[in-house]
């Protein structure tokens, strides 16, 4: 604040100074000019020294710094937001990135990317769904929130039935697995922990139970069923459910979650030990899904049509179940800002990137990977909206 003053009160005395030699001495042609020119300066000089009060005097000083700080904090704010979204996004881009080129390279072929897949399925995804609802917390607020969200899982799916004749023909039995489910792990979740926290992650994590109840169940049976040009057959789906590793892992995953032993097992001396076998077992899940994902991935005209139509038509359904489980969240548990904020940011999220790796048939594994890879924008500009409402 010194400095500003400081300038207009050498300004002022340079002015009156510059007066009074004026006012001294011979009045010659030179001088006669000097005056003329001193007018403008002292005019220039008055528009100056009101700009300087208006900015820098003690109310307007206040009223300009105070509009200075909120602009600058903003500023600061959104380039804090624009950075975290490029920690979320930039793993995941890359490990897509690196996906498209083991494909272009050769470095993969897809024997390797079947075998990838196997181990996806077989185990280190079951054991990290074990271990997501072997901790989880289980009373009567989350029942509630599982009920909700499964209700809406399965008329979103059985909407999706619906609209397959508004989709073309080749893609259109893959999209009811397309407009339903959600990408909570790699996507969802680092969503919401950067704008919410990581004390909060449990808000959008009981929202995700229902999509694991639902996905490693109903989904993923139908979705077998259905590559494997079966008709939907419900005992057939209810067998392989049952053999699924997967929805075994789900139900084990749940009785150790109300029987707390997973817990009990993590405050003894020997939970270091289960923590580190859990770990060496999911660490590369994300990664080794997204490189399959990539892999399969292909941006040609033929498929871009199709893909657009089908984020589109996700889009507008999600919205619609959007609105309908925040009223249903509002009626049967509350009002409650983190948990509206989890809702929206996880049933924003693309469809589940696991289902690539159920998938047999290369068209069908292509137009799933790349619907999923575009709709990631639509994911982080929901993401920037919210952060722009919320901060």
């Amino acid at each position: 604040m010194k400095g500003p003053e400081s300038l207009m009160n050498t300004l002022f005395q340079s002015r009156i100074s510059f007066w009074a030699f004026l006012c001294t001495g011979n009045k010659n042609k030179q001088t006669k000019y000097l005056v003329i020119l001193f007018v403008l300066i002292d005019n220039i000089f008055n528009v100056v020294a009101f700009a300087f009060t208006e900015l820098f005097g003690k109310q307007g000083r206040r009223k300009h710094l105070k509009l200075f700080r909120v602009l600058r904090k903003t500023s600061d704010l959104r380039e804090r937001k624009q950075m975290k979204v490029l920690e979320i996004i930039s793993p995941v881009l890359l490990m897509i990135i690196l996906g498209i080129l083991c494909r272009k390279w050769k470095l993969l072929n897809k024997n390797g990317i079947d075998s990838m897949k196997a181990l996806v399925t077989n185990i280190m995804l079951p054991v990290a769904i074990f271990h997501a609802l072997a901790t989880s917390d289980y009373g009567a607020e989350t029942a509630k929130l599982v009920g909700i969200m499964f209700i809406m899982l399965v008329v979103s799916f059985g909407i999706g039935f619906l609209m397959k004749p508004l989709m073309t023909e080749n893609y259109c039995k893959y999209l009811p697995f397309m407009v339903s489910v959600y990408e909570g792990g790699s996507m969802a979740y680092p969503l919401y922990t950067s704008l919410c926290g990581q004390d909060n992650l449990s808000q959008i994590a009981v929202l995700d139970i229902a999509g694991l109840l639902f996905g490693f169940s109903i989904y993923m049976g139908m979705l077998g069923q259905t590559e494997n040009g079966e008709k939907i057959n419900v005992k057939n789906l209810a067998v392989s459910a049952v053999k699924t590793p997967a929805f075994i892992a789900s139900v084990l995953g749940i009785i150790a979650g109300l029987t707390g032993v997973i817990k009990l097992l993590l405050a003894s001396p020997a939970g270091g030990i289960y923590t580190s076998v859990e770990s060496i077992l999911t660490t590369a899940l994300t990664a080794i899904i997204l490189i399959v994902v990539g892999f399969s991935m292909e941006l040609t005209p033929e498929l871009f049509g199709p893909c657009v139509r089908t984020i589109v038509m996700r889009i507008v359904l999600q919205a619609v179940m959007i609105v309908c489980v925040l009223l249903a969240v509002h009626s049967f548990i509350g009002s409650n800002k983190l948990l509206d904020l989890a809702v929206i940011t996880y049933m924003s999220a693309p469809a589940t990137f696991s289902m690539q790796t159920f998938l047999k048939r290369e068209d069908g594994s292509a137009y799933v990977s790349t619907t999923n890879s575009l709709y990631c924008i639509v994911s982080v500009v929901v993401y920037m909206i919210l952060a722009f409402f919320t901060y």
